[in-house]
């Protein structure tokens, strides 16, 4: 008896566990069966056996039937839990506790498993975690040296700390830039400086900035920067932005030899940062300040680089850049343009 009943039991075993799919019925009058995951309002996510995961278009779907209690928000925010069945002409009927529910396909908004969250409370979440705001902190060094035909060294120190929330971020950042040839500095620079940007009315903001800059090279005692104006982001995404911004500005220098420059100027600016790819990213920034009563007289500054993960390190990034510092009226001897071939390791933390 034992063994009559035990391939029985078996059988009805799986029996039931293959008719207890989920029906989806499509536009060309397909049947696919699974379980249905999620519902949103453009697809339905359907894992099955034969093809794993997969998402369906809602527009190619003209009704479905669960076999498990779904809990379902309509159009008008009404959630009902239950098992659907597929009636004809795209009706549906929700077998909810309290009654049934009578509703067209279209008039789901979106479908989810009892157990899991509620979609709506999930998007509230992120929302509010984006709201948040939060601290980021990068440091930076990159070290050179040579021996031999000549005595080189040199040594590059970065660091930048923002606070950035949905609507607004405060930037504080600043470098150290000083090598030597045979004894003789080859470079030796300071610079200090923040900056807060509010993103109030999205994509129009307004910023405001300060630097401070000490390089004892170009025989520059102390430069000091002021800026303030408006921004506009252009796209904004984790993978993909760029931002512009425009306003007015002041700059005084002041030189060893005792000499001291001042104008107001134009402020103009520009950030843009791309993941090209989960291995890389990119980032460009350039300001340009031309004096308002000559603009023959301007700084340009430029720094491109790519940022590439060390190792699985989530913490860890070697970067590749080239650095760009132009003057078009340098003091006396010196050059208009500087520029700065760096590969730098990096530690990023938030």
């Amino acid at each position: 008896m034992k063994h009559v009943l035990l391939p029985l039991i078996f059988c009805l075993g799986f029996s039931t566990q293959v008719t207890a799919l989920d029906k989806i019925e499509t536009s060309d009058g397909g049947i696919i069966t699974g379980v249905i995951m999620q519902i949103t309002d453009e697809t339905i996510v359907l894992s099955t056996e034969y093809a794993g995961k997969i998402s369906l278009q809602r527009n190619q779907v003209i009704g479905f039937s669960s076999q498990q209690p779904l809990s379902v928000r309509l159009n008008n925010g009404t959630i009902v839990t239950g098992l659907v069945q597929h009636q004809k002409q795209g009706m549906l009927t929700i077998d909810a506790p309290d009654e049934d529910h009578l509703t067209p396909l279209q008039d789901i908004a979106e479908s989810w498993s009892p157990q899991a969250q509620d979609p709506e409370l999930t998007r509230l979440e992120e929302a509010h975690q984006a709201a948040m705001r939060q601290w980021s902190l990068e440091i930076g060094a990159d070290i050179a040296g040579k021996k031999g035909n000549s005595d080189e060294f040199g040594v590059a120190l970065t660091f930048a700390a923002k606070l950035s929330g949905e609507d607004d971020a405060l930037l504080f950042y600043g470098s150290v830039d000083q090598a030597e040839q045979d004894g003789v500095d080859s470079s030796d620079e300071t610079i200090l400086g923040s900056e807060y940007t509010s993103y109030s009315s999205d994509p129009w903001g307004w910023y405001l900035r300060a630097e401070v800059e000490k390089d004892d090279f170009e025989d520059l005692r102390l430069r000091t920067l002021l800026g303030t104006g408006l921004n506009y982001r252009v796209f904004h995404s984790l993978e993909h932005s760029l931002e512009l911004r425009s306003g007015l500005g002041y700059r005084h220098e002041n030189f060893y030899d005792g000499t001291t420059e001042q104008s107001p100027t134009l402020d103009f600016g520009l950030a843009h940062g791309w993941q090209f790819a989960s291995w890389g990213r990119m980032t460009n920034h350039l300001t340009y300040t031309p004096a308002i009563s000559d603009f023959d007289d301007y700084l340009v500054t430029h720094d491109s680089g790519i940022e590439i993960p060390l190792g699985f390190s989530d913490y860890w990034q070697l970067r590749f850049g080239l650095r760009h510092n132009y003057k078009s009226m340098p003091v006396d001897d010196r050059k208009h343009l500087d520029t700065s071939y760096y590969s730098r390791l990096q530690l990023n933390w938030q």
